[in-house]
């Protein structure tokens, strides 16, 4: 009940006159602090030695192993102390910023639209809402992009829900799972978000025809070009690599290794 009064505030906030607030945003160098040295991707997560990718091929689903980290108190570990995805960030951001508030603030997690990179019909970001209940304000956190400001003042952003608690973290999850020919964002570079996604081929998906895609799309522009592609057809392997572009946005080490670690899982998964 709570989330659905407040996407109506949202919605209505710009047009109900309430109390602009300070300038600055409550916490802000705090928070600011905490943020900058965050870094949206999964990569360094992806190549490490206990990360695995398993495939489903009855149920139509992969699995993404090993990803979340916790401490002894159940807190998301990020890698290096700064990689991750967006909720890995949000909740990071989250569990450092919540024993700082009073009873003033709620603090919430959002998915939303942002229009460099997350449209709608295909967003699964995950931002912060901190909300100052005696001034009415709400203010939108995004670890991913180091934004924190009124959420009116940013108008890429729509809000699609809102959550108490994300249920990777609730369930202490170390895996996340994902439905064939879905792409989740691998990291953003520049200009550039790139995506990783198990496929199906002509609508078949069983261990002679699957694929491994990743996907780049620019900044503003949803439809994206694949720059590694890798699999089975008809049971016969088969890859492609742009070149170019995949040296442009990986560097050689994070190339070489990737490959290894996507060709050991399409061996897994064909077995």
């Amino acid at each position: 009940m709570k989330s659905a009064l407040l996407i109506v505030f949202l919605i209505l906030s710009p047009l109900c006159g309430l109390c602009e607030g300070p300038s600055q945003p409550p916490l802000y160098e705090t928070i600011m602090k905490i943020i900058d040295p965050l870094e949206y991707s999964v990569l360094p997560v992806m190549i490490k030695p206990q990360a695995e990718v398993k495939v489903d091929f009855n149920s139509r689903h992969w699995t993404l192993r090993n990803i979340h980290e916790y401490d002894a108190k159940g807190h998301i570990l990020l890698e290096d102390g700064r990689y991750g995805l967006c909720a890995e960030l949000a909740t990071y951001v989250f569990e450092k910023l919540q024993p700082l508030l009073d009873a003033r603030y709620e603090l919430k997690f959002a998915m939303v639209t942002e229009a460099t990179f997350f449209a709608e019909g295909q967003s699964n970001h995950i931002v912060l809402l901190l909300v100052d209940k005696p001034q009415g304000q709400i203010y939108l956190i995004d670890p991913s992009f180091h934004k924190y400001a009124r959420m009116k003042e940013l108008s890429d952003y729509r809000v699609l829900n809102i959550q108490d608690t994300l249920s990777f973290v609730k369930d202490q999850s170390h895996d996340a799972t994902f439905s064939v020919n879905q792409a989740i964002p691998l990291y953003i570079k520049g200009d550039f978000l790139l995506s990783f996604s198990v496929t199906s081929i002509d609508d078949k998906f069983d261990k002679s025809n699957f694929i491994f895609v990743i996907s780049a799309s620019r900044n503003g522009q949803f439809t994206s070009r694949d720059i590694l592609v890798i699999g089975r057809r008809n049971n016969e392997f088969q890859d492609f690599e742009d070149a170019t572009m995949f040296h442009q946005l990986l560097n050689p080490e994070e190339t070489s290794v990737l490959f290894d670690r996507l060709k050991t899982w399409i061996k897994e998964a064909s077995q």
